[in-house]
């Protein structure tokens, strides 16, 4: 079995960022400074060496980036962004080094005066011509880009998508605002009256803090022009490209959403505008596909079906916001090209210890029919098992036991692919997944 690790890197905003100080009991305010200093930590830069150092390991196939490398459009911050990730990843920045470094643009990498005089295509001239001269993997515009990860046979196949091609969209706007935001004067936002008070009674919780006033006309409707959507031509072409015969499942990476996120959101596009349409599209596929994004800085990991597809199956897996952590995939692919599921390793930051945390993996079967996938050696250690809990009448079974049922067994020299191929298939479970093989712990499901 193959298996295909790669980086999934949340929203970098990079001119924001700050490397927020771990916390210390700081009571007396008059001790030294540098001491102070010295025993402080901070998580951002534990979540960048944890990226430089897992980049560079030899078993790591590619680093994926799913936008907003910049903030509002400052175009300005996208050089320096690349070039930092590029050292950080390849340690010299040079197009030479190997790892593949893949994005795709969010819709604040899209600046004003690009968008309002080049239009919808050349706007992202400036970000594609800094990804040629870094290195870095093309920018999908109106056609997906399929990048591949991986060399020598062990490799996987990853479709790029543009979903901010609406950023800077002024035509649903009122006239007064289009016409101000065309302007250079953006100091004074515009008054929009003041919220209106609720009387819930006794029971209701009291009020929350007032919101932070805009301090410009920029800081209050910026979001409102972020106008996501995945184009007729992207569609048309991600579907050929899913539906090509042989294909077995899918890897698609786009910057917004294409499930609707937990927090309430209070925009006119808080969702993207065919988000239903293209889940639609995906799911007719009848087959395994991840959505691998970014931009509403949370990490929800959701999976969605049609029961009138057997096959579908919609992956959506969000990263979050670069200073929260990011993710680690590892696709278990067969020999045959199906593959098997998908084990998400969240690295997330504690800012109160400023460290850096490996939380609990989650591992997600992608065939709902795994157990059709499971060759006559894999079957014969299942029906071992079973055997072996009923003489034993015990559920819970350590790896070295499972290794010495079978150790003269032509599945001992592909047990771990064995035992993982049986818990896709829902027939055991895997504790310590996230830990060595031989820290597993191997329980019988069903009678």
């Amino acid at each position: 079995m193959r298996r295909i690790r790669i980086l999934q890197v949340g929203d970098v905003h990079y001119p924001d960022w700050q490397l927020v100080p771990s916390e210390i009991d700081a009571k007396d305010q008059k001790f030294a400074p540098s001491v102070s200093e010295n025993l402080r930590s901070s998580a951002f830069r534990a979540v960048l060496r944890k990226l430089r150092y897992l980049a560079s390991s030899d078993t790591m196939h590619g680093v994926i980036f799913v936008g907003d490398f910049t903030s509002r459009g400052r175009s300005e911050f996208l050089e320096g962004a690349f070039r930092h990730f590029s050292l950080l990843c390849r340690g010299s920045g040079a197009a030479s080094q190997t790892i593949p470094l893949l994005f795709v643009p969010g819709n604040h990498d899209v600046d004003r005066k690009d968008a309002l005089e080049l239009g919808t295509i050349e706007k992202f001239r400036r970000i594609s011509q800094l990804a040629a001269r870094f290195g870095w993997q093309p920018v999908p515009l109106d056609r997906p880009i399929p990048a591949v990860v991986g060399r020598n046979g062990n490799s996987l196949e990853i479709l790029l998508v543009n979903t901010s091609m609406g950023s800077w969209e002024l035509q649903n706007l009122p006239e007064f605002l289009r016409d101000k935001l065309k302007t250079e004067d953006w100091s004074t936002p515009i008054d929009l009256g003041s919220s209106v008070a609720f009387d819930d009674g006794p029971a209701a919780p009291a009020a929350t803090a007032a919101p932070r006033p805009p301090s410009d006309l920029l800081d209050q409707y910026y979001s409102q022009l972020d106008t996501p959507y995945v184009s007729a031509n992207m569609l048309t072409s991600l579907m050929e490209h899913l539906l090509q015969p042989g294909r077995a499942f899918g890897v698609i990476v786009g910057h917004h959403n294409l499930l609707p996120q937990k927090t309430p959101r209070i925009s006119p596009y808080a969702e993207m505008l065919n988000a239903g349409f293209v889940r639609a599209q995906i799911l007719s596929a009848d087959k395994p596909v991840l959505y691998l994004h970014g931009h509403i800085h949370q990490d929800p990991i959701e999976v969605v079906s049609d029961p009138r597809k057997p096959g579908s199956q919609l992956i959506s897996i969000s990263a979050p916001e670069i200073g929260s952590g990011f993710n680690e995939l590892v696709f278990f692919i067969t020999e045959q090209d199906d593959l098997i599921g998908v084990r998400v390793i969240p690295y997330r930051t504690k800012l109160g210890d400023g460290t850096l945390v490996e939380e609990a993996h989650c591992f997600i079967p992608t065939s709902l029919n795994s157990r059709t996938f499971l060759d006559e050696n894999t079957f014969a250690l299942l029906r071992r098992l079973k055997e072996y809990r009923a003489e034993r009448s015990r559920d819970l079974l350590f790896w070295n036991e499972v290794a010495d049922l079978v150790r003269s067994s032509p599945v001992a020299s592909t047990l771990e692919d064995a035992l993982i191929m049986l818990h896709a298939a829902q027939e055991i479970d895997i504790h310590g997944l996230n830990k060595s093989h031989k820290d597993w712990r191997i329980q019988m499901k069903g009678k």
